[in-house]
């Protein structure tokens, strides 16, 4: 069973879902790359304490972090795991690799980041 995710935030609804699915492809997003984009540019610095709460409350609860993503796949039982539908790095990068780091310290399985045409 093949399992996607679009936007979302962390929900036990699609943890059921994507139960001993043998792929979840999800959404992920990283708020600590978001942010440093944001303040890089001194657009953060120009928003206000409401905007930044704006952001942050968006960021964190309409998107997967890679935390929740790795602990989402550990309790779905997934087999393997393709973080997808990537916020840009904050350094400019297309090197996701901290990011699978992050997400293999909460799940057991192989964790891939999606590049276009991959195949499977």
């Amino acid at each position: 069973m093949i399992v996607f995710t679009g936007d979302t935030g962390p929900s036990d609804a699609v943890a059921e879902l994507a139960k001993d699915a043998d792929l979840l492809v999800t959404e992920t997003a990283s708020f600590d790359d978001r942010k440093q984009r944001f303040i890089k540019t001194g657009q953060w610095q120009a928003m206000t304490p409401a905007e930044q709460e704006g952001i942050t409350r968006q960021a964190t609860q309409g998107h997967l972090g890679l935390e929740n993503v790795g602990k989402m796949a550990a309790r779905a039982k997934v087999k393997n795991l393709v973080l997808s539908h990537l916020t840009a790095r904050a350094d400019g990068s297309d090197d996701y690799t901290a990011w699978a780091d992050e997400v293999k310290k909460h799940f057991s399985g192989q964790v891939l980041v999606a590049k276009d045409l991959m195949e499977f």
